[in-house]
């Protein structure tokens, strides 16, 4: 806890009444004991010029010397004052200290000179006769016929004395009264300070973003009462206002977390004011980073992102609307819509700029023009031997049956590879759709493998392929549509069988397996000695017409759509698609699919 004086502010306070009360004080006491001493001295005056008058009428005319400074010297000690008769002519007639015969003429001392003229007078002067300052005062005896002085002397130190006590006494009273003054002004002083740190504390918790409410008292009537109405009245107004802009602040923040198009606001200077989630992670923003003021060309150091706040920031708003498609980072295409941030005076401090992520647009472009470009490929090359060889046979028919018979097989070979085209072209369309239904039964994997292998036995044989199957023993039932199982068993073998060299093998394998490590499953993979798949096409393998080996694969009479089929079937199924290949060691296939038990719960 501060010590008392520690509080400067009750120091101040109370120094300034200390200084006010020492100067009243000082000033008071040197003007009072000048008054005091003036009144005494007055007073002191008027009692002497009367004891002055009695004297003149008490005392006779003089008729010896000698006997009248007797009489005054008696006359003197009754009255403790110093007594002195003076003729008009200044000669003195009695003295009550020194023989009046002795003295020198007082025609001209002050008090009787003043005397003479007013009928009064008085004077301080140094008394060589008595050897100390007298105060003295002289009454004009005028009887009509004759005059004199009637002067009576005390000494200052008298006169000192009393008005030193008189003094006294006032210091005294004032030193009380100023004590009190000061104890009063004290306790004044600690609580106004009390109020104003009360002031001050609500000032420091306003500051700090606390608004407390009624946190001064409604009882006063004095203006430090009115200034705390009034705060209690303003914390309560900024409290609500605050609250209010929170809300809507909290409002537009989720709005903007919500939309999934990056929102960013700019300044003229091209400095960030505002950023969504959704526009950090397009820029590949951390979100710990401090972006807010921030020039956006530190945030990113794409040219096409320069470019693009360039043309912003010198855009005419007014006159058109601002749009254009941005290919920024590893490709990623964004539609980037922008308009003019204006303030309630309509003048414009910064541009709002909204990102669409139209990648996924942009693939699908692409990929629906390599699919056009890819059937019309496919359907052009069968459709011009097919024209070709039945043109010959029409206009210009071989002689020998044979050769006949060996167009006729490339004509039905070509039609064949055109109804397995379109066949899987409307598969994979209605697998996309989600026109084909999947009826989810209990599948026995055993079978399905058995089933393909026996399809597949006679392909693989004429090829020189063998064909294994590795089967674990009491494998769970799968829960799936038989035929679709099938169908993307059937494909993966016929791949593997189509591109495993002479005396290769082809392994279909079941096993039991678990996805994340915590749903049981089966695992149906087929795997091959073929040549293998270069690493940066295995993502690609499941794009309808994709080949990594184009020429080759249109001799084997692939399509190119058979893995894009294992995926969408392979999805219909919750189940998960691996391919692992390596070069010259060959490629494996897999397809993890949940037991029945697991999709029953």
């Amino acid at each position: 806890m501060r010590r008392l004086w520690q509080n400067s502010l009750v120091v101040k306070f109370f120094l300034s009444y200390l200084a006010v009360v020492t100067l009243l004080f000082t000033s008071f006491y040197l003007y009072s004991s000048t008054v005091v001493r003036d009144f005494y001295v007055s007073s002191l005056g008027e009692r002497l010029e009367l004891e002055a008058r009695l004297l003149a009428k008490a005392l006779p005319s003089p008729s010896d010397n000698h006997e009248f400074d007797l009489l005054c010297r008696n006359l003197a000690n009754e009255l403790v004052t110093r007594i002195t008769i003076v003729g008009a002519d200044g000669r003195v007639l009695c003295d009550s200290v020194e023989a009046s015969a002795t003295m020198e003429n007082h025609r001209w001392r002050p008090e009787v000179v003043e005397a003479l003229k007013t009928g009064a007078g008085s004077s301080f002067r140094y008394s060589t006769t008595t050897g100390e300052e007298l105060f003295y005062r002289a009454f004009l005896q005028d009887d009509g016929e004759s005059q004199r002085i009637v002067r009576l002397a005390i000494a200052l130190d008298e006169v000192q004395a009393v008005t030193n006590s008189l003094r006294r006494s006032l210091l005294l009273g004032f030193l009380v009264a100023s004590a009190v003054g000061l104890l009063l002004a004290f306790a004044f002083s600690r609580r106004l300070s009390r109020r104003v740190k009360r002031l001050v504390e609500f000032c420091g918790q306003v500051a700090e973003g606390v608004f407390p409410q009624n946190f001064f008292g409604k009882s006063g009537r004095d203006e430090i009462h009115r200034l705390e109405r009034h705060l209690n009245d303003m914390g309560e107004k900024i409290r609500q206002n605050v609250q209010q802009a929170i809300a809507e602040k909290e409002k537009a923040n989720s709005i903007l977390r919500g939309m999934m198009e990056g929102v960013l606001v700019i300044d003229p200077k091209g400095r960030v004011l505002v950023i969504n989630e959704q526009a950090q992670r397009m820029f590949n923003l951390s979100p710990d980073r401090d972006i807010l003021g921030a020039s956006i060309l530190e945030l990113s150091r794409h040219p096409e992102m320069k470019k693009l706040i360039e043309q912003v920031l010198v855009f005419d708003f007014t006159s058109e609307r601002y749009s254009r498609q941005v290919e920024l980072h590893e490709g990623r295409w964004f539609r980037v819509n922008a308009v003019s941030l204006r303030n309630n005076q309509s003048s414009t401090y910064g541009s709002i700029l909204v990102f669409h992520d139209i990648t996924e647009v942009k693939q699908l472009e692409r990929m629906r023009s390599d699919f056009v470009a890819n059937v019309s490929h496919e359907l052009r090359t069968p459709l011009t031997a097919i024209r070709g060889y039945a043109e010959t046979l029409r206009q210009t028919p071989p002689d020998d049956p044979a050769d006949v018979q060996h167009f006729l097989s490339i004509i039905e070979k070509h039609a064949d590879r055109l109804s397995r085209l379109t066949e899987n072209l409307l598969t994979l369309s209605d697998l996309e759709s989600g026109k084909i239904e999947i009826d989810f039964n209990p599948v026995d994997i055993k079978r399905v493998v058995q089933s393909v292998s026996e399809v597949f036995s006679d392909a693989a044989n004429k090829r020189h392929v063998t064909l294994e199957q590795v089967i674990e023993q009491g494998l769970p039932a799968v829960m799936g549509d038989v035929d679709r199982l099938q169908q993307l068993l059937i494909n993966l073998v016929d791949n593997a069988v189509k591109y495993t060299p002479v005396n290769g093998t082809v392994t279909v394998k079941a096993q039991r397996t678990t996805i994340n490590s915590s749903i049981d499953a089966v695992e149906l993979s087929v795997s091959d000695t073929g040549t293998g798949i270069p690493e940066h096409a295995i993502p690609r393998l499941t794009e309808r017409f994709y080949r990594v080996d184009k020429a080759r694969s249109r001799d084997l009479g692939g399509t190119g759509l058979g893995l894009a089929i294992v995926k969408h079937i392979a999805q219909a199924h919750g189940a998960q698609l691996k391919i692992e290949s390596a070069l010259h060691k060959g490629t494996m296939v897999s397809v993890l699919l949940p037991t029945a038990a697991e999709v029953s719960t």
